[in-house]
Protein backbone atom coordinates (compact mmCIF):
# COMPACT_ATOMS: atom_id res chain seq x y z
CA UNK A 1 0.00 0.00 0.00
CA UNK A 2 1.35 3.44 -0.88
CA UNK A 3 2.33 5.73 1.95
CA UNK A 4 0.33 8.87 1.18
CA UNK A 5 2.48 10.90 3.56
CA UNK A 6 5.43 10.47 1.20
CA UNK A 7 3.61 11.06 -2.07
CA UNK A 8 2.84 14.37 -3.73
CA UNK A 9 -0.89 15.00 -3.49
CA UNK A 10 -2.26 18.28 -4.76
CA UNK A 11 -5.08 19.70 -2.61
CA UNK A 12 -7.84 20.79 -4.98
CA UNK A 13 -11.34 21.74 -3.97
CA UNK A 14 -14.27 22.95 -6.04
CA UNK A 15 -18.00 23.47 -5.96
CA UNK A 16 -19.68 22.20 -2.78
CA UNK A 17 -16.37 21.19 -1.16
CA UNK A 18 -15.09 24.71 -1.67
CA UNK A 19 -18.04 25.94 0.38
CA UNK A 20 -16.84 24.03 3.44
CA UNK A 21 -13.14 24.89 3.51
CA UNK A 22 -12.97 28.27 1.85
CA UNK A 23 -16.24 30.19 1.79
CA UNK A 24 -17.27 29.13 5.27
CA UNK A 25 -14.35 30.77 7.14
CA UNK A 26 -14.28 33.76 4.80
CA UNK A 27 -17.91 34.65 4.13
CA UNK A 28 -19.31 33.11 7.32
CA UNK A 29 -16.91 34.62 9.83
CA UNK A 30 -18.47 36.10 12.96
CA UNK A 31 -17.70 39.70 11.97
CA UNK A 32 -19.09 39.41 8.45
CA UNK A 33 -22.20 37.51 9.46
CA UNK A 34 -23.02 39.82 12.39
CA UNK A 35 -22.28 43.09 10.61
CA UNK A 36 -23.66 42.49 7.11
CA UNK A 37 -26.24 40.50 5.21
CA UNK A 38 -24.72 37.68 3.14
CA UNK A 39 -26.60 36.29 0.12
CA UNK A 40 -24.80 33.04 -0.78
CA UNK A 41 -26.56 32.16 -4.04
CA UNK A 42 -25.83 35.06 -6.41
CA UNK A 43 -24.94 33.25 -9.65
CA UNK A 44 -23.86 36.43 -11.44
CA UNK A 45 -26.50 39.14 -11.21
CA UNK A 46 -29.44 39.28 -8.85
CA UNK A 47 -32.22 41.89 -8.78
CA UNK A 48 -32.98 42.96 -5.24
CA UNK A 49 -36.43 44.52 -5.19
CA UNK A 50 -37.36 47.32 -2.82
CA UNK A 51 -40.52 49.26 -2.18
CA UNK A 52 -40.99 52.52 -0.34
CA UNK A 53 -43.33 52.53 2.65
CA UNK A 54 -46.96 53.30 1.77
CA UNK A 55 -48.43 56.41 3.39
CA UNK A 56 -51.70 58.32 3.12
CA UNK A 57 -53.43 55.34 1.55
CA UNK A 58 -56.50 55.28 3.81
CA UNK A 59 -59.20 57.43 2.21
CA UNK A 60 -62.94 57.80 2.77
CA UNK A 61 -65.05 55.59 0.53
CA UNK A 62 -66.80 57.75 -2.05
CA UNK A 63 -67.46 55.36 -4.91
CA UNK A 64 -66.03 52.37 -6.67
CA UNK A 65 -64.37 54.59 -9.25
CA UNK A 66 -60.90 53.14 -9.90
CA UNK A 67 -59.35 56.62 -9.81
CA UNK A 68 -60.91 57.69 -6.54
CA UNK A 69 -58.30 57.72 -3.81
CA UNK A 70 -55.97 55.54 -5.88
CA UNK A 71 -52.38 55.09 -4.74
CA UNK A 72 -49.42 53.94 -6.78
CA UNK A 73 -47.57 50.94 -5.42
CA UNK A 74 -44.06 51.34 -6.82
CA UNK A 75 -41.36 48.70 -6.80
CA UNK A 76 -37.72 49.60 -7.42
CA UNK A 77 -34.88 47.21 -7.93
CA UNK A 78 -31.16 47.28 -7.41
CA UNK A 79 -28.74 44.87 -9.01
CA UNK A 80 -26.06 43.01 -7.10
CA UNK A 81 -23.37 41.65 -9.39
CA UNK A 82 -21.10 38.90 -8.11
CA UNK A 83 -18.07 39.22 -10.37
CA UNK A 84 -15.22 36.77 -10.53
CA UNK A 85 -12.33 37.37 -8.15
CA UNK A 86 -8.90 35.74 -8.08
CA UNK A 87 -6.22 35.10 -5.48
CA UNK A 88 -2.77 34.11 -6.76
CA UNK A 89 0.06 33.60 -4.26
CA UNK A 90 3.36 31.76 -4.42
CA UNK A 91 6.13 30.89 -1.97
CA UNK A 92 9.70 29.71 -2.57
CA UNK A 93 10.45 27.02 -0.03
CA UNK A 94 14.17 27.83 0.13
CA UNK A 95 13.30 31.04 2.00
CA UNK A 96 12.87 28.90 5.10
CA UNK A 97 16.35 27.38 4.97
CA UNK A 98 18.23 27.78 8.25
CA UNK A 99 15.09 28.36 10.32
CA UNK A 100 13.18 26.12 12.70
CA UNK A 101 10.53 25.82 9.99
CA UNK A 102 13.03 23.73 8.02
CA UNK A 103 12.33 20.93 10.48
CA UNK A 104 8.89 20.64 8.92
CA UNK A 105 10.33 19.73 5.52
CA UNK A 106 9.96 16.30 3.99
CA UNK A 107 12.83 13.92 3.25
CA UNK A 108 14.55 12.81 0.06
CA UNK A 109 13.73 14.16 -3.40
CA UNK A 110 10.46 15.58 -2.07
CA UNK A 111 12.19 17.77 0.51
CA UNK A 112 11.04 21.04 -1.08
CA UNK A 113 7.39 20.00 -1.26
CA UNK A 114 5.43 21.50 1.65
CA UNK A 115 2.13 19.81 0.84
CA UNK A 116 0.61 18.10 3.84
CA UNK A 117 2.96 19.82 6.31
CA UNK A 118 2.10 22.15 9.16
CA UNK A 119 3.74 24.97 7.23
CA UNK A 120 1.40 24.46 4.28
CA UNK A 121 -1.57 24.57 6.66
CA UNK A 122 -0.23 27.81 8.14
CA UNK A 123 0.10 29.33 4.66
CA UNK A 124 -3.48 28.37 3.80
CA UNK A 125 -4.88 29.70 7.08
CA UNK A 126 -3.02 32.98 6.63
CA UNK A 127 -4.29 33.32 3.07
CA UNK A 128 -7.90 32.65 4.05
CA UNK A 129 -7.70 35.29 6.81
CA UNK A 130 -6.22 37.72 4.30
CA UNK A 131 -9.10 37.10 1.91
CA UNK A 132 -11.60 37.64 4.72
CA UNK A 133 -9.97 41.01 5.45
CA UNK A 134 -10.04 41.92 1.76
CA UNK A 135 -13.74 41.08 1.54
CA UNK A 136 -14.49 43.80 4.10
CA UNK A 137 -11.97 46.26 2.55
CA UNK A 138 -13.46 45.88 -0.91
CA UNK A 139 -17.06 45.80 0.35
CA UNK A 140 -16.64 49.31 1.77
CA UNK A 141 -13.95 50.84 -0.43
CA UNK A 142 -14.26 49.06 -3.79
CA UNK A 143 -13.64 51.53 -6.62
CA UNK A 144 -13.34 50.52 -10.27
CA UNK A 145 -10.93 53.43 -10.87
CA UNK A 146 -8.45 52.75 -8.04
CA UNK A 147 -5.62 50.19 -8.18
CA UNK A 148 -6.13 47.20 -5.84
CA UNK A 149 -9.78 48.21 -5.37
CA UNK A 150 -11.10 47.45 -8.87
CA UNK A 151 -12.87 44.14 -8.16
CA UNK A 152 -16.23 45.95 -7.79
CA UNK A 153 -17.71 49.19 -6.44
CA UNK A 154 -18.16 49.16 -2.67
CA UNK A 155 -20.75 50.71 -0.38
CA UNK A 156 -18.94 54.03 -0.01
CA UNK A 157 -18.95 54.61 -3.75
CA UNK A 158 -22.46 53.25 -4.27
CA UNK A 159 -23.91 55.47 -1.54
CA UNK A 160 -21.76 58.47 -2.47
CA UNK A 161 -23.37 58.43 -5.91
CA UNK A 162 -26.88 58.76 -4.46
CA UNK A 163 -28.09 62.34 -3.90
CA UNK A 164 -30.49 61.48 -1.01
CA UNK A 165 -27.72 59.78 0.98
CA UNK A 166 -25.25 62.64 0.43
CA UNK A 167 -27.90 65.27 1.19
CA UNK A 168 -28.76 63.59 4.50
CA UNK A 169 -25.10 63.44 5.60
CA UNK A 170 -24.32 65.38 8.80
CA UNK A 171 -21.11 67.22 9.63
CA UNK A 172 -19.47 68.27 12.89
CA UNK A 173 -16.84 71.00 13.15
CA UNK A 174 -13.76 69.78 14.95
CA UNK A 175 -10.17 68.69 14.77
CA UNK A 176 -10.43 66.57 11.66
CA UNK A 177 -7.00 64.99 12.10
CA UNK A 178 -7.54 64.18 15.77
CA UNK A 179 -11.19 64.38 16.90
CA UNK A 180 -11.72 65.06 20.59
CA UNK A 181 -13.92 63.01 22.90
CA UNK A 182 -16.61 65.67 22.76
CA UNK A 183 -16.53 65.87 18.98
CA UNK A 184 -16.85 62.09 18.67
CA UNK A 185 -19.97 61.90 20.82
CA UNK A 186 -21.40 65.03 19.17
CA UNK A 187 -21.08 63.27 15.81
CA UNK A 188 -22.83 60.12 17.04
CA UNK A 189 -25.60 62.12 18.70
CA UNK A 190 -26.19 64.23 15.61
CA UNK A 191 -26.28 61.17 13.37
CA UNK A 192 -28.63 59.33 15.72
CA UNK A 193 -30.99 62.30 16.13
CA UNK A 194 -31.10 63.25 12.44
CA UNK A 195 -31.31 59.73 11.05
CA UNK A 196 -34.27 58.97 8.75
CA UNK A 197 -37.43 57.87 10.56
CA UNK A 198 -37.21 54.41 8.98
CA UNK A 199 -33.73 53.88 10.43
CA UNK A 200 -34.77 55.12 13.86
CA UNK A 201 -37.53 52.52 14.01
CA UNK A 202 -35.16 49.59 13.46
CA UNK A 203 -34.34 47.74 16.72
CA UNK A 204 -30.97 48.75 18.17
CA UNK A 205 -29.66 45.19 17.93
CA UNK A 206 -30.13 45.29 14.15
CA UNK A 207 -28.11 48.47 13.56
CA UNK A 208 -24.44 49.44 13.78
CA UNK A 209 -22.32 52.56 13.98
CA UNK A 210 -19.29 51.87 11.76
CA UNK A 211 -16.66 54.49 12.63
CA UNK A 212 -13.08 55.42 11.77
CA UNK A 213 -10.52 54.35 14.42
CA UNK A 214 -9.90 57.89 15.70
CA UNK A 215 -13.61 58.44 16.24
CA UNK A 216 -13.79 55.11 18.08
CA UNK A 217 -10.84 55.94 20.35
CA UNK A 218 -12.20 59.42 21.03
CA UNK A 219 -15.57 57.95 21.96
CA UNK A 220 -13.83 55.55 24.36
CA UNK A 221 -12.15 58.56 25.97
CA UNK A 222 -15.60 60.06 26.47
CA UNK A 223 -16.79 56.88 28.20
CA UNK A 224 -13.73 56.83 30.44
CA UNK A 225 -14.49 60.36 31.56
CA UNK A 226 -18.17 59.83 32.23
CA UNK A 227 -19.21 56.48 33.68
CA UNK A 228 -22.84 57.62 33.74
CA UNK A 229 -22.93 58.06 29.98
CA UNK A 230 -25.49 56.12 27.94
CA UNK A 231 -22.64 54.34 26.19
CA UNK A 232 -22.21 50.75 27.37
CA UNK A 233 -19.07 48.63 27.31
CA UNK A 234 -19.58 44.89 27.52
CA UNK A 235 -17.24 41.97 27.16
CA UNK A 236 -18.66 39.29 24.86
CA UNK A 237 -16.62 36.14 24.23
CA UNK A 238 -13.49 37.98 25.30
CA UNK A 239 -14.07 40.94 22.98
CA UNK A 240 -14.91 44.44 24.09
CA UNK A 241 -18.26 45.61 22.74
CA UNK A 242 -19.01 49.31 22.81
CA UNK A 243 -22.43 50.82 22.16
CA UNK A 244 -24.09 54.21 21.89
CA UNK A 245 -27.73 54.38 22.95
CA UNK A 246 -27.93 50.62 22.55
CA UNK A 247 -26.36 50.54 19.05
CA UNK A 248 -23.00 48.79 18.76
CA UNK A 249 -20.08 51.00 17.71
CA UNK A 250 -17.63 49.15 15.44
CA UNK A 251 -14.14 50.45 14.72
CA UNK A 252 -13.32 50.04 11.02
CA UNK A 253 -9.53 49.95 10.91
CA UNK A 254 -9.47 49.34 7.16
CA UNK A 255 -11.21 52.67 6.61
CA UNK A 256 -8.01 54.62 7.26
CA UNK A 257 -6.39 52.90 4.28
CA UNK A 258 -9.51 53.21 2.12
CA UNK A 259 -9.94 56.94 2.77
CA UNK A 260 -6.28 57.68 2.10
CA UNK A 261 -6.27 55.86 -1.25
CA UNK A 262 -9.73 56.14 -2.80
CA UNK A 263 -10.95 59.53 -1.49
CA UNK A 264 -14.61 58.44 -1.58
CA UNK A 265 -17.21 61.07 -2.45
CA UNK A 266 -19.18 60.35 0.73
CA UNK A 267 -16.29 61.90 2.71
CA UNK A 268 -15.95 64.89 0.36
CA UNK A 269 -17.50 68.06 1.79
CA UNK A 270 -17.53 71.46 0.06
CA UNK A 271 -16.47 74.29 2.36
CA UNK A 272 -16.54 77.89 1.10
CA UNK A 273 -16.83 76.58 -2.43
CA UNK A 274 -13.83 74.25 -2.09
CA UNK A 275 -14.40 70.45 -2.19
CA UNK A 276 -12.27 68.79 0.48
CA UNK A 277 -11.74 65.12 1.29
CA UNK A 278 -11.90 64.37 5.01
CA UNK A 279 -10.75 61.27 6.82
CA UNK A 280 -12.86 60.81 9.95
CA UNK A 281 -16.50 59.94 10.14
CA UNK A 282 -19.11 57.24 10.66
CA UNK A 283 -21.89 55.26 9.03
CA UNK A 284 -25.07 54.55 11.01
CA UNK A 285 -26.90 51.77 9.20
CA UNK A 286 -29.20 48.77 9.51
CA UNK A 287 -27.10 45.63 9.05
CA UNK A 288 -29.68 44.07 6.73
CA UNK A 289 -29.24 47.06 4.43
CA UNK A 290 -25.68 46.05 3.56
CA UNK A 291 -25.52 43.04 1.25
CA UNK A 292 -22.54 40.86 0.36
CA UNK A 293 -23.32 38.52 -2.52
CA UNK A 294 -21.43 35.40 -3.51
CA UNK A 295 -22.11 31.97 -4.97
CA UNK A 296 -20.93 29.32 -2.54
CA UNK A 297 -22.10 26.52 -4.84
CA UNK A 298 -20.38 27.81 -7.98
CA UNK A 299 -18.91 24.71 -9.71
CA UNK A 300 -16.31 26.93 -11.36
CA UNK A 301 -15.12 28.28 -8.05
CA UNK A 302 -11.90 26.65 -6.94
CA UNK A 303 -9.31 26.69 -4.22
CA UNK A 304 -5.96 25.03 -4.81
CA UNK A 305 -2.72 24.54 -2.90
CA UNK A 306 -0.07 22.73 -4.91
CA UNK A 307 3.68 22.34 -5.40
CA UNK A 308 5.55 22.66 -8.69
CA UNK A 309 8.80 20.70 -8.97
CA UNK A 310 10.06 22.79 -11.87
CA UNK A 311 9.87 26.12 -10.05
CA UNK A 312 10.31 24.64 -6.57
CA UNK A 313 7.47 26.77 -5.27
CA UNK A 314 4.23 26.33 -3.39
CA UNK A 315 1.26 27.94 -5.17
CA UNK A 316 -2.06 29.14 -3.75
CA UNK A 317 -4.90 29.78 -6.17
CA UNK A 318 -8.44 30.82 -5.41
CA UNK A 319 -11.32 31.74 -7.72
CA UNK A 320 -14.72 32.85 -6.46
CA UNK A 321 -17.57 35.32 -7.01
CA UNK A 322 -18.13 38.41 -4.93
CA UNK A 323 -20.14 41.64 -5.07
CA UNK A 324 -21.95 44.10 -2.79
CA UNK A 325 -25.03 46.32 -2.85
CA UNK A 326 -27.26 48.19 -0.41
CA UNK A 327 -31.05 48.43 -0.39
CA UNK A 328 -32.60 51.59 1.03
CA UNK A 329 -31.35 55.18 1.25
CA UNK A 330 -33.64 55.60 4.27
CA UNK A 331 -31.75 52.98 6.31
CA UNK A 332 -28.36 54.69 6.31
CA UNK A 333 -26.98 57.90 7.82
CA UNK A 334 -23.42 59.18 7.27
CA UNK A 335 -21.51 61.70 9.36
CA UNK A 336 -18.15 63.45 8.84
CA UNK A 337 -15.89 65.48 11.10
CA UNK A 338 -14.65 68.56 9.21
Amino acid sequence: MANVALNSIAATYGGANLNEIFYEPVFRSDDIMSNYRVIPNVKHKMNVYTSAALKNIVQPYLSCSPTSGSTQFSVDDKVITAGRCRVALEQCTDEFFGTYIEEMYRNGVDVMNLEGTQLADAIVNRAVKGIGSDVVRLAWGGDSLTTNYTAFDGWMKLMGAQAPVVAARVTVLGEEAAPSAGQAIDLLRKMYDQAPANLQQIPSSEKKFFVTPKIFNAYLANLEGNSADLGIVNTVDGYQRVSFRGVQVVAMYEWDTILAITNPAIFNVTIDGTPTNFSNGACYVATENLIIGSDVSDPEGSFKVFYDDLEEKMFFRGYFKLGVQYLYDSLVQWGVVI
